[in-house]
């Protein structure tokens, strides 16, 4: 049966200015405050600091300059041995995707912004490749010693390839990529365009050519006429009309015979929609499962093609990551029956992004892949050849020796109109290259019924002028609204849209607010309590400002619903007590991590999404505490997980004496909880050491309870478990840098004479782990002071996604006076939480064993 709507008030056009100029002035704040952290860690931090925190690597050479995707010219780096004993670069954060910049080694660390910058094109343990465009433009004077990005190709704004000199020793930094702002922008220009929103004449910041042309030239499309140029999907979105559902089975037998009950509804759900639907996955769930079987069921039947043309349905897929896209990429070509339904309709599926962030086993599935193996490729890679002969020429490769031996010699460089000559002839063939490639990839495009990329990639230039019948994001919760638009506005004038994600779990983070919010509660440890009281009393009221971020980072975005109550861009009108509920209307948000996916959800209320209530993951006692705090109860542990153990395992070696002492039951209990209360297990701060400062002088750490991990782990590996069965988590990245310095150095015993590796155990922050599971996982909740203070783990939505992570045993190691009696929370899930693992946990006190 449809959904029963309650419709929000329309919102006017003054309303929606405000809104999008909310939007653009918050993505503004996000984009200045990325920049402004980059430049003040570029300028103010030696490198060798940026190193130790893998946010540089030092002393790098220049193996080789060759032609890459998109006419890019590769630099790949490496240690040289005259310089380094080793050519195993340190543990570092560079990524492919990510922004760096190429410096002389010897410049000050100020001139770290006045390097050659590119993206990160493809790591391994000795080597970095650097992609670096070609598309020098002319600059406004404010630009002036500024490295832009274009915001569709992502290409440097300041090199061009004659002018890539390098110096024969070089570092390489980390920096900011504004081209994802750029893009986001663009998308909310372009909406308001769409919307009949004048914006007070603002131009985008975006370098040039990512504007209209990405436009689709569909009827009724593209005009700032007013709102009805917008198609109805958007219209739906912003409330100028409500969204429908027809009634629908599914349209062909389910590919996965293994959906159970919920997940058939949801695609049932989402087929039917007319304009857009919700579908709400709680953790282990199996949300990417049924996101596949929706897409193949789509596929299969061509469903919500037009019906006046004759072609095969377009479906365009998007996650916040890439690794949401990849997991789904993988379950679409990874099963028999599927690759049987691609190859009899002659189905593409093509996946948009950096090849070195794909799975190797999914690397057939991309666009680079594709377009090299089709048989127009081969013409792409000839110029290829012609152009990386030129470029061995222009710049000899150093000999064998290396660089730094100065009686090593080298091929003679090219000099004067030979040069000259020599680089016009690359130009010329990088113009012939990027044509042909062009032509190829519109080719491969062409015939892929299924496009995958993330919510930024869907922005870039392959997919201009392209248009989709369903635009599906998975992850919607952890990608900003602005982002989410970047897809969204490919959707044809008849185009549907499918959210998956969980609003109570992690949002996408924000670093303009964590600034925010540490400056605050800077501020609060000098003013007395009588000063803030006198300054509460002053501070004006006022809707429509941000104030999401007095009350510090782990409560921003807490005043979104639940599930399906008001978010914080929507409120309720004054209406009576009557026969009918209350309306909402749309308001700025107040910061941007409020989603889409909890924007509609407050709009329309929980009517609009279908929940997926059956999870695969945690034991019944796992499950538990999060069920009823948050899921309202609402939640079902298959029969295949209700009631594992770590004992099912078939690696377990420990026997159970069934008795009450000690550890027996803190191995075989799927809840423990060490309780430090009492012990003054207090938390500190990392101190500057003779290697200079650290970058995470204001997280928080507890060697107290990193000695309690190491106990705990010593029972698990006792008893057979072993280290790829674990993992540990943290709140603060500096308990993960302390763990990580101390196990890196410990051996344990395992069973029958074995040993387990400290290093082989995998740690890392809360945020990191979200979206995935282990059978173990033990939990560092860090904090423990006088004053009762527990900054992020105030967040529930940072807590749920940590409790639940495991699967057969959970162990919590905190302070439960601390933690339980934590001053100023928006709300109880914290101190109710140490009451549920009070009565509900084998709770092992550690006050007692001292």
């Amino acid at each position: 049966m449809p959904p029963d709507i309650n419709p929000p008030q329309s919102p006017s056009s003054a309303v929606l200015k405000q809104w999008l100029q909310r939007q653009l002035q918050l993505l503004e704040q996000e984009r200045e405050e990325e920049l402004s952290q980059s430049r003040l860690l570029l300028s103010k931090t030696a490198p060798k600091v940026l190193e130790r925190n893998g946010l540089a690597l030092l002393g790098l050479g220049v193996a080789s300059v060759r032609i890459g995707l998109g006419a890019k010219l590769l630099v790949e780096l490496e240690r040289p041995s005259a310089f380094h004993a080793s050519p195993a670069f340190p543990p570092h954060t560079f990524r492919p995707g990510d922004l760096a910049s190429i410096v002389d080694h010897n410049a000050e660390p100020s001139k770290s912004g006045d390097g050659i910058q590119g993206v990160v094109y493809r790591t391994s343990d000795t080597k970095i490749i650097i992609a670096v465009g070609d598309r020098k433009k002319d600059r406004a004077p404010k630009d002036v010693g500024k490295d832009k990005r274009d915001a569709k190709t992502g290409d440097s704004t300041r090199v061009s390839g004659e002018e890539l000199e390098l110096p024969e020793r070089v570092r390489l930094v980390k920096v900011a990529n504004e081209a994802t702002f750029d893009r986001m922008v663009n998308a909310l220009e372009r909406l308001a365009r769409l919307l009949g929103v004048d914006l007070d004449g603002k131009q985008s910041q975006a370098t040039s050519g990512d504007s209209s042309e990405d436009e689709p030239s569909a009827s009724g499309i593209g005009s700032s006429s007013g709102p009805a140029s917008a198609t109805p999907l958007v219209r739906t979105l912003f409330g100028l009309s409500t969204p429908t559902w027809q009634n629908r089975d599914l349209p062909v037998a389910p590919f996965n015979s293994a959906l159970n009950r919920t997940q058939l509804d949801a695609i049932r759900f989402a087929l039917s929609s007319t304009h857009f639907s919700l579908i709400h996955g709680p953790p282990g769930t199996g949300k990417t499962t049924a996101i596949v079987e929706l897409i193949m069921q789509i596929v299969a039947s061509d469903f919500g093609a037009p019906t006046s043309q004759s072609r095969a349905v377009r479906v365009l897929v998007c996650g916040a990551s890439n690794l949401a896209v990849d997991n789904i990429l993988e379950r679409l070509v990874g099963r028999p029956e599927h690759r049987e339904l691609f190859k009899k309709k002659g189905v593409g599926v093509t996946r948009i992004g950096h090849p070195a962030r794909v799975l190797s086993g999914l690397y057939g599935s991309t666009l680079d892949a594709q377009c090299t193996s089709s048989s127009e490729g081969q013409l792409v890679s000839d110029v290829g050849r012609e152009i990386n002969n030129l470029m061995n020429e222009l710049k000899p490769p150093p000999s064998e020796s290396k660089a730094g031996n100065k009686s090593a010699r080298r091929a003679p460089r090219l000099k004067g109109a030979e040069r000259r000559k020599k680089w016009d002839e690359v130009k010329e063939l990088r113009k012939e290259y990027r044509r042909r490639e062009r032509q190829v990839s519109n080719s491969v495009l062409d015939r892929a019924q299924v496009v995958l990329a993330t919510c930024h990639g869907a922005g870039g230039k392959q997919l201009h002028g392209r248009q989709f019948d369903w635009v599906i994001i998975d992850e919607a919760c952890q990608a900003l609204e602005a982002a989410c638009w970047v897809p969204i506005l490919k959707a044809r004038e008849t185009g549907r849209l499918v959210l998956a994600g969980d609003h109570l779990q992690l949002p996408p983070t924000v670093k303009s607010i964590v600034s925010k919010a540490h400056a605050t509660s800077k501020t609060k440890q000098k003013v007395s309590t009588k000063a803030q009281a006198d300054s509460k009393d002053k501070t004006p009221q006022n809707d429509d400002t941000d104030t999401s971020t007095t009350k510090g980072t782990e409560e921003a975005g807490e005043q979104e619903e639940d599930d399906g109550t008001l978010g914080e861009s929507f409120q309720k009108l004054s209406v009576r007590k009557s026969d009918h509920p209350p309306t909402r209307r749309l308001r700025p948000a107040k910061s941007l991590e409020t989603t889409l996916f909890s924007r509609l959800l407050g709009m329309y209320g929980p009517e609009i999404k279908s929940l997926l209530a059956i999870q695969y993951r945690m034991c019944r006692e796992i499950m538990d505490f999060p069920n009823h705090e948050l899921y309202e109860g609402k939640l079902e542990a298959h029969d295949s997980c209700a009631e594992i153990r770590l004992s099912d395992l078939s690696n377990f070696a420990a026997d159970h004496n069934g008795g009450d002492d000690g550890d027996d039951e803190e191995l075989f209990a799927p809840v423990v909880f060490y309780d430090t209360a009492g012990c003054e297990f207090h938390e500190s701060v990392p101190e500057s050491d003779d290697r200079g400062p650290s970058l995470l002088s204001d997280s928080k750490s507890n060697i107290h309870e990193v000695e309690i991990v190491m106990k705990h782990l010593r029972l698990l590996f006792s008893g057979g478990v072993t280290a790829d069965q674990v993992t540990i988590l943290a709140p603060y990245s500096a308990q993960v840098s302390l763990l990580a310095s101390v196990l890196k150095s410990s051996t344990f015993s395992g069973t029958e004479g074995t040993t387990v590796q400290g290093e082989d155990i995998e740690l890392g922050t809360v945020d990191s782990m979200q979206g995935r599971e282990k059978d173990v996982v033990i939990l560092s909740l860090v904090r423990s002071n006088e004053q009762a203070e527990v900054g992020f783990l105030a967040q529930k939505k940072r807590l749920n996604v940590a409790i639940t992570r495991a699967k057969r045993q959970l162990v919590v190691i905190g302070d439960a006076e601390t933690v339980g009696s934590a001053k100023d929370l928006p709300d109880g899930f914290l101190p109710n939480y140490m009451a549920w693992l009070d009565q509900n946990a084998a709770v092992e006190s550690v006050v007692a064993t001292l």
